[in-house]
This record gives structure tokens, C-alpha cells and sequence, in this order.
């Protein structure tokens, strides 16, 4: 029977998502679930997510959907404690159900929303959210909301779009694109929270689109330059970084 997953994981410590190719022995958040779902399932079982996390990148929720023996689920109380039990603690599954035969987690999804999490204060990071969060210091927010629609609708982003991984086009649709500050501590710097939303996202296009909105922030860059970049389609034309993976967290998916 088809079953639909979702989970939330620290990336940390995880080569991404996807398990790599056979034969090299790196940590991936899939392997360590088909590690648990093969134990139960007393065979092989393959789990696909709706997208690949690069290395380093969180989820609040990934779904993914596997095949899993009929008798086997029939004979568990609770998969769901089962699967949490075999897997580490910095990956937790939060539901498992049964789903339509034909329902896959990759294709049938609507939109993913992805947040960026930019902190400002020079001095402290509480220690609950440094793992999750780019110690970028202080950046202009109104500058980088200036920024925002230019960014959003439908585009070529192949000039913040990293190579690695195959693609028909680069021409993507952001739907939902929104900067907002939240102070975590009445006496530290707010932290800004962007929050991305689309139906799919190039390799490393929101972690490129963080580092061009900071370097706005900065005032490094403007935000006119941004129709100059999308024209260009090359990131050679783009002096800004890719931040890093640690700011960034798959929020939701919605199908």
C-alpha cells in the first residue's frame, strides 16, 4: 500500500535530502528514513520526497510517499511511533497515512514554501536559534522590501540558480514572496523571516535570492539592478553570495 509521510529534520548533519549515488557513505535524511522503513517493512523500501534539501537545509515539513507491505502496516499499532523510535533524534515524523495509489509527493504537490532567516544583532544569537539562522548583522529592511516585487511573479532566475542538477528551464513562478521582522528578545536586534512560496525552486535559488536581498540590504547592491541580473541569466553577473544553507527551512507543502 501507498503511504504519505510527513517530517521535520535538523539538516545539520545530513548531506541533503537524497541519498547519493551507490557507493558513497554520506548522510543523507533519506537513507536514514529507508534505513527505518526497511526495518519495519522487513524489505526495501524507497521514500520520495517532494523536493531535495541541499546539505545543511531544514524542514518544519517534507511529505513523502513510499510503498509499504499491506501485512506489515496492518500488524503495527502506530507507524508513526515505530518509524521515531529507529530514527535519530534530529529527524521526527510527524504523521503516516494511507494514501491513492497513484498520489506521488513530488509531482502532485502545489506549492512549497520555503523561509530565510536573517539575524541582526552583532553581539548574541540565543542558542536555540543559532543553529538556524545567518549571522548576517544589520541590514536596511526597507531596502530589500523595496526589492521584493521585482523578485516575485513569473521569470527566468537562471542567474540564481546553481549548476548540479538537470533542468528543461529555468523559468520559475514565485507566487508569495514576504519580509517580515520578529524580536525574539526585547533587547537583541529583530530578526527578519523571508518567507518564499512557488510551485518549484532551481538548486540553491532561494539560499542566491537570500544573499542578493542582503547585499541590497547592505546597500551593496540595488534593487534596480535586479531586471539587469534576470536579463543576464548568469550568475557570473551576480556579485552577492549564496547564503548559507544553515539560514534556510522548508516551511510547508501543500498539494
Amino acid at each position: 500500500m501507498r503511504l504519505c509521510l510527513k517530517l521535520a529534520y535538523v539538516g545539520t548533519g545530513y548531506y541533503g535530502w537524497q541519498v547519493q549515488a551507490q557507493g558513497q557513505a554520506l548522510r543523507t535524511v533519506q537513507g536514514q528514513l529507508e534505513r527505518a522503513l526497511a526495518l519495519l517493512a522487513r524489505e526495501p523500501v524507497r521514500a520520495h520526497g517532494s523536493g531535495r534539501t541541499d546539505a545543511g537545509v531544514h524542514a518544519e515539513e517534507q511529505v513523502c510517499h513510499c510503498d509499504f507491505p499491506d501485512e506489515r502496516y496492518a500488524a503495527m499499532k502506530d507507524m508513526r511511533h515505530s518509524l521515531n523510535s529507529l530514527l535519530p533524534d534530529d529527524i521526527s515524523v510527524y504523521s503516516v497515512t494511507p494514501a491513492k495509489a497513484d498520489f506521488h509527493a513530488r509531482f502532485d504537490a502545489h506549492t512549497k514554501t520555503y523561509r530565510y532567516q536573517f539575524w541582526q544583532d552583532r553581539g548574541a544569537v540565543p542558542p536555540r536559534l543559532a543553529p538556524y539562522v545567518w549571522k548576517c548583522g544589520p541590514l536596511d529592511a526597507g531596502r530589500m522590501q523595496g526589492a521584493l516585487p521585482l523578485l516575485q511573479g513569473r521569470h527566468d532566475f537562471a542567474c540564481l540558480a546553481n549548476a548540479g542538477t538537470e533542468r528543461e528551464s529555468t523559468v520559475r513562478e514565485i507566487l508569495s514572496l514576504t519580509l517580515a521582522e520578529t524580536r525574539p528578545r526585547p533587547e537583541l536586534a529583530p530578526m527578519l523571516l523571508l518567507d518564499v512560496t512557488g510551485p518549484g525552486f532551481l538548486k540553491q535559488m532561494v539560499r542566491n535570492m537570500a544573499g542578493l536581498l542582503a547585499d541590497i540590504g547592505r546597500g551593496r547592491l540595488e534593487a534596480r539592478d535586479i531586471p539587469r541580473f534576470l536579463a543576464g541569466r548568469s550568475m557570473a553577473l551576480v556579485p552577492s553570495p549564496t547564503a548559507p544553507a544553515r539560514g534556510l527551512t522548508l516551511l510547508k507543502v501543500t498539494y
